[in-house]
């Protein structure tokens, strides 16, 4: 028993320096701009910077420094695709305060040039048909409350995301907090021309009460705040394997013709309560096809503009985090 009681300890210890570093890399998304220094990250997680980079790759697959690198590299690819503004400017959102240095490091990340990625992109967004899918049903836009978001992260293709809402379903079941009222969010961090598969993050999420205190459910969920505010919404019905067609026509055809621009990376998707899986019996009818019904959501400010608003913050050290 008393070797039963150690190793229950440590497993807890354990899930909560995994919870710790999702914190880190959660927060990190919404830092960019900053200068950010990896022992004051390592310090803020409470952990020596050699634990804290262990357990960092171990979760997210590369260096704390590297992914840094690699989200603002990916910011700046971003204003590329989908803004007119010029490459110094892709070059000032990625932090980098010459052109010469970010197109080496562009270079060197997606292996060309700034202006030949623009092109390319650009080639693959003209594939997307102008007409809406049938998948679809009529945008309109509403105002979303600030809300507190407990989330199971998920890295990796999109395909292998059904099991972790399934491994979240059931946490969420134990700990009673998937209700009927409930409402589960997914929250997609990443674009699929830009950020390789195996970095692509999405989180399986449920909107919780403000005081809820992770520590006495257990597990790796995370918890962060979600800030609200004006979003472009529209009701889709269709299968999983029906989403990507449906996300390419709102952000590729939709949004540009707008006249709104592009608010905040990180896009939504809202579902009922009962469409959360938790058992197998749900699970293998959603990757066999099944209709699935919820609403995609896009941040969007009320500016006539093409693609993203001004970063105001900009030179930072070429963009490396230390």
């Amino acid at each position: 028993m008393h070797l039963l009681a150690k190793q229950v300890r440590l497993m807890y210890a354990d899930a909560k320096k995994k919870r710790t570093i999702w914190q880190i890399a959660t927060g990190l998304r919404d830092r960019l701009e900053q200068t950010i220094h990896i022992p004051g990250l390592a310090a803020e997680a409470g952990m020596s910077e050699r634990q804290f980079y262990r357990l960092f790759h171990s979760a997210l697959g590369e260096s704390p420094a590297a992914h840094v690198r690699r989200l603002r590299l990916e910011r700046s690819a971003t204003w590329l695709a989908y803004t007119d503004f010029p490459v110094i400017a892709a070059a000032l959102a990625g932090g980098y305060n010459s052109r010469e240095g970010f197109t080496r490091k562009f270079h060197e990340h997606f292996g060309c040039a700034p202006g030949v990625f623009r092109l390319r992109v650009r080639a693959e967004l003209r594939r997307v048909p102008e007409q809406s899918p049938a998948t679809l049903g009529k945008p309109y836009e509403l105002a979303l409350p600030p809300m507190r978001l407990v989330a199971w992260p998920h890295l990796g293709p999109e395909n292998g995301a059904t099991a972790t809402w399934m491994a979240f379903g059931r946490w969420a079941v134990r700990n009673n907090l998937l209700t009927p009222n409930t409402l589960p969010v997914s929250v997609l961090y990443d674009d699929e021309l830009i950020t390789p598969s195996a970095h692509a993050r999405l989180d399986a999420a449920l909107v919780v009460d403000s005081h809820l205190n992770i520590d006495e459910c257990g597990g790796l969920p995370v918890v962060y705040d979600f800030v609200g505010g004006r979003h472009a919404i529209i009701p889709f019905s269709g299968s999983l394997y029906d989403l990507e067609a449906a996300w390419d026509w709102f952000i590729l055809r939709w949004l540009p013709a707008s006249g709104h621009a592009l608010r905040d990376a990180r896009m939504l998707m809202l579902h009922d309560s009962v469409a959360v899986p938790t058992r197998a019996c749900d699970y293998f009818p959603l990757i066999l096809g099944k209709r699935i019904h919820c609403r995609l959501c896009i941040p969007i400010d009320h500016v006539t503009a093409s693609g993203l608003p001004p970063i105001q913050s900009a030179c930072l050290n070429n963009g490396d985090a230390h």
